[in-house]
């Protein structure tokens, strides 16, 4: 019971990060609950927050998601608690009511709460949009070549790890032998394609017969990393060259 509690706490404090959001929250259902008179709104704000709150909280209801659902996803239970529509509710009656005090409260409450994402540990992790889609320029411009020279009425194309993420979202007309699935343990299985894709020596001989088996027309390979044997031997072409990726064509489907 002890070791579930310290489970369900640490994954508390990993949602909440700093914890400000999570106290202002608080602070909003303490407010709700002393000035709230409209029942539907106290039923869904504040007597449903609490009720899931004491669920996700609750020892045997954690074993039992764990058990069976999935460990690894528990977290995503507080996306059910409205914390962003508690705050935004409790900030607009208090606003209201209080008018320019109320205001500057909430100003000066975020100011001290809230810190830059582009500052501190997160500076190298955060790269400013490329394009409207928020993913990398390159993939569009790969996708774009690709969908402009397919000769199949389905296009499937394989594309290295770090594309995986972005190919769907940018286009889900074009097909993938595997997809972002193989970035998680979890949830990947022995797929032989992806580990040639993903190896640090490109074996076209292979690379061949996998696009054969799997109907792949286009690769996308990493031009930097060392090849084993030349791409045209296997039936390859190369057919366009977007920054350090090469896209190659395969003609023996």
């Amino acid at each position: 019971m002890l070791h579930m509690l310290n489970e369900i706490f640490t994954i508390y404090s990993q949602y909440s990060g700093t914890g400000i959001i999570m106290v202002l929250f608080f602070m909003a259902l303490i407010y709700i609950a002393m000035s709230e008179k409209d029942r539907s709104n106290q039923t869904i704000l504040l007597y449903g927050s609490i009720v899931l709150i004491i669920f996700i909280f609750f020892p045997l209801f954690y074993y039992l998601y764990i058990t069976f659902v999935d460990a690894s996803t528990y977290w995503r239970l507080w996306w059910l608690v409205p914390v962003g529509i508690g705050l935004a509710y409790a900030g607009a009656n208090l606003i209201r009511e209080h008018s320019l005090t109320g205001l500057m409260l909430i100003l000066v409450i975020l100011f001290l709460g809230g810190e830059s994402i582009y500052s501190g540990e997160l500076s190298g992790e955060i790269d400013l949009a490329q394009n409207a889609y928020q993913i990398p320029q390159n993939v569009i411009d790969i996708v774009d070549d690709i969908k402009a020279n397919e000769v199949d009425e389905v296009t499937f194309a394989a594309f290295p790890p770090e594309m995986l993420i972005y190919v769907r979202q940018y286009d889900a007309t074009l097909r993938l032998p595997y997809g972002r699935e193989m970035l998680d343990e979890r949830w990947s299985v022995g797929n032989g394609f992806y580990d040639q894709m993903s190896s640090e020596m490109l074996d076209f001989e292979i690379l061949a017969e996998k696009c054969r088996y799997n109907s792949v027309r286009f690769i996308v390979v990493n031009a930097m990393k060392p090849k084993l044997n030349v791409p045209q031997d296997y039936g390859f072409e190369l057919m366009a060259q977007h920054g350090m990726y090469s896209i190659y064509v395969f003609w023996g489907v």
